[in-house]
């Protein structure tokens, strides 16, 4: 890719770098967002991991590897991803012609390698800023991390690698699983997996594991509850929190004297005690408070509509979903009752981003191929994703709402960046819009060679009597 950065910097881009209390102009903001996407790009060790997972191995004449990287990035800009527009964006960025076709080639097991360690790396080279208003709630804990999971449909073509559930007709989909922990005191992912849609959340909860340090908060849903985890957690001096599952045995701190849910809440309204969990006596501390008579309906309808009608849910387990249940190791010291439930709402931000991937950054849009070409765009998306909450969301996040000046949406920033993206970064990088159109146009929108004749064709074969006679004769 040519590089911009030796071009002399207006005095108004000049300006922003100093730190000044009085609010950028519009303009120098826009040139800021393109810079920092560059600069965290820059920062990778591109050429040695593009060496090391064998996409480069000879020096490259066109597709080196951040441009295919930088492209790469810019696919959420596209309401849909294949290799033409891809290979659009590499001409656009490189100011090169490069084929749909060159670049299928090169999307292989090393491609998807490639984008793999690119993600891994930039996980890892993510600081954590805490020059925003912590809660107090959360002040006592290192990180505050959200594990949670995304599925995506995919083409049926790709259910030989991504299994889905299948339909009463035995016809199996496709689906791909995308599992992620997100850190919520920095505002930036941790960790990313791809695995089939098979692979269910119960399955994916020791994932956290390896990732624990002494002091995190772990919040979780009930598809993670698993008791031998919770276990593990304690053990590392960490903390979690989750919702409870009905039907697990509990029993009071001895372990020994079960403990009838049902009875003691009908008889106090909320709980907060210590007890014991499962036939390993996990010891938690157990957290009910009463919900508004509406949620409560909302959740006896849809356990009656969702469960098997050979197995109703039973009246008891009715009964108890007047009640939101969470379980944790966090002390009364440091969380009354009342804070568990509302420090548990927070996992609902991780929705939210979930929603923002597929409403604005098109995650499931990706042309149906090997397992390597689907991970490939996977990747490369997630790459995009983990730049944009770095970038574009914590720039902001320090900003402190008042009346005239309201706190940002997620999701509204989501979609003017891929509405704005890669004009931005155009104009960064000191590309003539029209010259780049012109060079798209005339490389990638031209009919491909085929036996049946275009439109073109047919109006010349129709021009020219001559050759059509002579054809005839034949």
């Amino acid at each position: 890719m040519r590089k911009q950065s030796q071009r002399k910097t207006s005095p108004a881009h000049r300006k922003t770098n100093k730190s000044s209390p009085t609010k950028e102009p519009a303009a120098a903001q826009t040139q800021n967002l393109a810079a920092a996407l560059q600069q965290h790009l820059d920062k990778l060790p591109t050429d040695q991991l593009a060496r090391s997972s064998g996409f480069r191995r000879r020096k490259p004449k066109k597709l080196t590897p951040s441009l295919f990287l930088q492209a790469a990035c810019l696919l959420v800009t596209l309401p849909a991803a294949s290799y033409r527009r891809w290979a659009g964006l590499i001409g656009l960025l490189g100011q090169c012609t490069l084929s749909k076709q060159a670049l299928f080639e090169r999307m292989t097991d090393r491609a998807a390698t490639f984008l793999k360690s690119i993600l891994q790396a930039l996980l890892s080279s993510l600081t954590t800023p805490r020059d925003w208003t912590v809660p107090t709630s959360l002040r006592h804990f290192g990180r505050v991390l959200l594990q949670d999971s995304t599925a995506l449909r995919l083409s049926e073509k790709l259910a030989r690698w991504f299994p889905g559930p299948s339909n009463q007709r035995g016809a199996q989909g496709a689906m791909l699983k995308i599992q992620t922990c997100y850190d919520l005191l920095a505002q930036s992912f941790v960790q990313f997996s791809l695995s089939s849609y098979r692979r269910n959340d119960q399955a994916a909860s020791p994932d956290v594991l390896p990732l624990l340090q002494a002091g995190d908060l772990i919040i979780r849903d009930l598809g993670y509850f698993v008791l031998e985890v919770l276990e593990q957690i304690t053990a590392a001096k960490a903390y979690f929190l989750s919702r409870l599952p009905l039907g697990v045995a509990i029993w009071e701190s001895d372990g020994c004297t079960p403990v009838n849910l049902w009875a003691r809440l009908r008889k106090a309204g909320s709980l907060d005690i210590q007890c014991t969990l499962g036939d390993k006596r996990v010891p938690v501390r157990l957290v009910a408070i009463p919900v508004p008579a509406a949620v409560a309906n909302k959740r006896r309808r849809q356990a009656r509509q969702n469960r098997d009608r050979r197995c109703p849910p039973s009246a008891q387990r009715l009964a108890l979903m007047g009640w939101s249940i969470y379980i944790t190791n966090v002390p009364r010291t440091l969380w009354v009752a009342q804070t568990v439930a509302d420090t548990y709402g927070l996992r609902w931000r991780i929705e939210t981003i979930f929603k923002s991937w597929k409403s604005h950054f098109a995650l499931a849009q990706v042309p149906a191929g090997s397992q390597a070409q689907v991970e490939s765009f996977i990747y490369a998306k997630l790459i995009f994703i983990t730049l944009f909450q770095v970038c574009f969301w914590q720039r902001w996040l320090v900003e402190t709402p008042s009346e005239k000046q309201l706190a940002l949406s997620l999701l509204k920033v989501a979609e003017a960046v891929q509405s704005f993206l890669l004009v931005l970064v155009l104009s960064h990088l000191g590309i003539d819009p029209n010259l780049a159109w012109e060079e798209l146009v005339g490389t990638h929108c031209r009919y491909e060679r085929r036996r049946r004749r275009h439109f073109m064709q047919d109006v010349q074969w129709i021009s020219v009597p001559s050759a059509h006679s002579k054809m005839k004769r034949k």
